[in-house]
Order: C-alpha cells, then structure tokens, then sequence
C-alpha cells in the first residue's frame, strides 16, 4: 500500500516545502530525497523523534556557535558510502579512494568532539570510535587532510624509492647518452618493483579497512540522521512550527493551523491570514461555503499539516493532535491525469476507484476538493451525497468540500466557512461604489470555520453577486428562484 500517491504530493506543493529544509552533508540529502513516512504501529518511535527534536530546538535556540560548528563539518562529508562498501567486495583501494576515507574519518572525529560536548542533546548521534582505522590512514601521526603512500608501510618500499632517488639524481647530472639510456631503464624497472609493492600496501590497506567497514556505515547512518534531524529542527524554528501530540485516537485536532504558502503570498500583499482550527473524526466531515470562501486553502492547510506529522515534521499550528495513518489522498480538478485526455470528473472517478480498495485495508486522510464539480449539478449532487455517505461508513477520516445542496447529513460533520454572514453589506457596498474591487470582498471575507448543525449550505453566492453590482431586476428573479427552491 502506496502511503500517498503523487497526484496528491503535487497538489500540495510537497517537494517545495521540502526544499526549504537546509541539508549539509550528502548523507543528509540522501535521507531528505528518500524520505519515508512513520508507520502506523510506529507512535512511541515517533515520539522519540518530536523529543529529540526538541531537545535540538531548544539547543540551537541559545547555542548557535555550537550549531555552526555542526554544520561547518557536516558540509565537508562526501557521499563515500559506495567506495568503503567496495571493500567488502575486495576492489582494491586507490590512492585517491584512501584519501577521502582519510578525510572523512577527520570529520567524523570532529563531528564526534562537538557532540560529545553537548552529550545530553546529541546522545542518539554519537559516532563509533574510528580512532584505531584513522592511525592506519595516518602512519606517521601528521593529522592533516593529506594521503600517499608512507614508506613508514614497508621497509622495501622505502629501499625502492631510495633506489629510485639515487637513479634520478644521477641521470639529472649525467650527460652521457648511452648512461642516460641505462639509467632510464633501470629507473623504469625501479618503478615498476615500486607500483607492485605500492599495490601490496593498497591491498593490505584495503583489507584492514574491511573489517571496519560496519562501524563506518553505522556512523553514515547516524551522522544522515543528525542532518536530517537537524534540517527539520531549523524548518521548524523558521516558520513557527511546534511539536505536535502522537494521537492512539483515529481524530485529527487543529487549532490555528497555517498553510505556509499561502501565508506568505498574502503576508507579501499586506493582506491578513486566517488560520483554521478543526476536529475531524473517522467518517464524513463536509466543509461548505462561497466560492470565494476559502474552502480549498482550508482543505490544504489540513492535508500539509498532517502529511509533515506523517513524514516526522513539527506541524504549523498553534496546538495539534494527529494519529499515525495508512495512506493520504488529496484529489482536486487539478490533476495530472486531466492533461492526459481526461476529463475532470473522470479523473475524479478513477481516483476513486483507487480510493475504493485502500479504505477496505487501512484508515487514511481522504480530502475530496469540490468532487463533481466538472459534471453537471443534479448528477454532481447525487454523486457527492452518495460519495459522502459511502465515506461517512468506512475507518478513514474523509473532508469533503462542497457547494451542492441536500449533500450533508445529520449524522455528518459539518464545517461552515463563515464568509460574508457577519458582514455590514450596505457599507461594504457603499465602499465598493468608491473602490469597484474583487479584492475589497476577498478582504471582508471571514475564512474561519465554524461547526453547523445545518445540514444545508450557506447560499453566499448571491450576495457577492448583489455587491458586484448584479442587476437588481436579475437579482429578484434569483431571489425568487431561492424562495420557489425552499417551498
């Protein structure tokens, strides 16, 4: 079982919210591009997790020299993983191979000195000693990012390239074309005993960082969590993100929960953003309002939040409690597979189809964006009333956003954006005549959601229309139209 598909990461701008998260070391990125969800069954590793995590926010809050010198050194691990598992299958080492483990044992060492300074945060992370192979790579103790092949290895070695000193030195003198021609031979025969006993120290060499080769990958694993750890922990202190209660209850709890996109685009256009809070149990939740109401950004700010607490991230809210889940699907008109030749509600249907055999297996996140809204509406209804009580019977938390009316049931949740129902409308419309702007009404729109008993939706539609500037005489057929529906 696929935990979310791609359709869904797209739709919620995923892997752009991910390229925020700072990553240094290649091991880090490598984790970052290969993230994988927390499990359900998973809740006390995710806990261990958000602790950890804390303890680094709290660290780095007051500690940011120390958090510098971290990242100075986390910068400078290569991704040499490849290379010291050649080992194992006896590919003998080269001299620039040697060199990079040399190096990356250095970084470790130093990576290992500042976590152990600050033992009581780090724990988790810290690396096994590899002082023992570092000694090996650094015979004559100069402790300096450098590697050839010391003499210190091999008495015969360091005879060859005496020999081979001696030869040079004389044929730098000579003038002597027939002992010019002499000594290049013998020198070449010099370098051919000294590349065969170089290839003995490589493959020695070689051998003795075999048997090391676990603990190494062990310190690779720990040092691509402490990135990884690392970059979520800095995600997180960036854009206000808090540690979220692991929920045993298959309900979703968020008060004031954000969507950082669109947080930020209207923060650019000095406009202000209304977070959201809900509480969303197993079955059907309906969220209604205007078109203009904000339904899908609230739909949005949900799914982001509990994907992040499913990926091992901090969420973005004031308070939040979310269960470990099976999968997440996010469907909207938007799809890819609209552009393969699809229709929008046949996109919608295959989607569904697919949704069909996951709600049989397991309990996820099914977030519908408007469904039917590409067919026309008395179907359009029939299909979203029916979807909805199929949903509102199965183990999974569904959300359902809808403008149709007669869709939502009393045994339903429903959520109300509360849009224009509070608004002074003579006044916005006087401040319209002087300002003819979409944005004024964008601007008095109430995006909160509110909890309704009412099982029908709210009819905003036609006062946006009437502010506008809707003809009178066309605005009195519709109101008629409304009041011919109710009777």
């Amino acid at each position: 079982m696929k935990f979310i598909d791609e359709n869904s990461l797209n739709r919620l701008n995923f892997k752009e919210l991910l390229s925020r998260v700072d990553i240094f070391s290649a091991y880090g990125k490598n984790k970052l591009n290969n993230i994988q969800n927390f499990l359900v069954g998973e809740e006390e590793k995710l806990e261990e997790e958000f602790e950890r995590m804390q303890k680094i926010l709290d660290f780095i809050s007051v500690n940011k020299k120390e958090e510098m010198e971290i990242e100075i050194i986390l910068h400078r691990l290569k991704d040499i993983k490849k290379l010291v598992e050649n080992t194992k299958a006896n590919i003998i080492l080269d001299t620039v191979d040697l060199f990079e483990i040399k190096t990356q044992l250095m970084a470790m060492a130093d990576l290992n000195s500042c976590l152990k300074k600050n033992k009581e945060v780090f724990s988790n992370f810290i690396l096994k000693d590899l002082d023992e192979l570092f000694k090996i790579l650094d015979p004559n103790n100069e402790k300096i990012a450098t590697f050839y092949i010391y003499e210190s290895y091999s008495m015969i070695l360091k005879e060859i390239r005496r020999q081979k000193k001696e030869v040079e030195n004389r044929l730098f003198n000579e003038t002597d074309y027939e002992i010019i021609k002499r000594l290049k031979d013998e020198r070449l025969s010099i370098l051919v005993d000294e590349e065969k006993e170089e290839f003995k120290i490589r493959r020695n060499l070689t051998e003795a960082i075999k048997s090391y080769v676990d603990d190494f990958l062990e310190n690779v694993e720990k040092i691509s969590n402490l990135d990884f750890t690392m970059g979520k922990v800095r995600f997180a202190k960036e854009y206000n993100g808090i540690k979220p209660v692991v929920s045993r209850k298959k309900e979703i709890i968020l008060e004031d929960a954000i969507n950082l996109e669109v947080k930020e685009v209207l923060e650019t256009k000095n406009k202000k953003y209304t977070p959201i809070s809900i509480r969303l149990n197993i079955g059907t939740t309906m969220i209604t309002g205007a078109n203009m109401g904000g339904k899908s950004v609230a739909l949005k700010t949900v799914a982001e939040n509990v994907l992040l607490f499913q990926m091992g991230f901090f969420v973005f809210a004031k308070y939040a409690s979310i269960p470990l889940l099976d999968f997440i699907f996010f469907v909207s008109d938007d799809m890819q597979d609209i552009s393969k030749g699809l229709s929008t509600f046949g996109a919608e249907i295959i989607k569904l189809k697919e949704i069909n055999s996951y709600v049989k297996n397991g309990t996820g996140l099914i977030v519908f964006d408007e469904f039917a809204r590409g067919t026309n509406p008395k179907e359009g209804q029939k299909f979203v009333r029916a979807l909805a009580k199929y949903l509102n019977e199965k183990p999974s938390i569904s959300i359902i956003t809808t403008h149709f009316d007669s869709v939502v049931e009393s045994n339903m949740k429903h959520y109300q954006v509360v849009g224009l129902k509070n608004l002074d409308f003579e006044n916005l419309k006087n401040r319209l005549k002087a300002n003819n702007s979409l944005e004024l009404i964008q601007d008095n729109m109430d995006f909160t959601l509110e909890e309704s008993i009412e099982t029908e939706v709210p009819k905003d539609a036609l006062n946006i229309a009437k502010l506008i500037g809707l003809d009178d005489e066309i605005s009195e057929m519709i109101y008629r139209e409304y009041e011919w529906e109710e009777q």
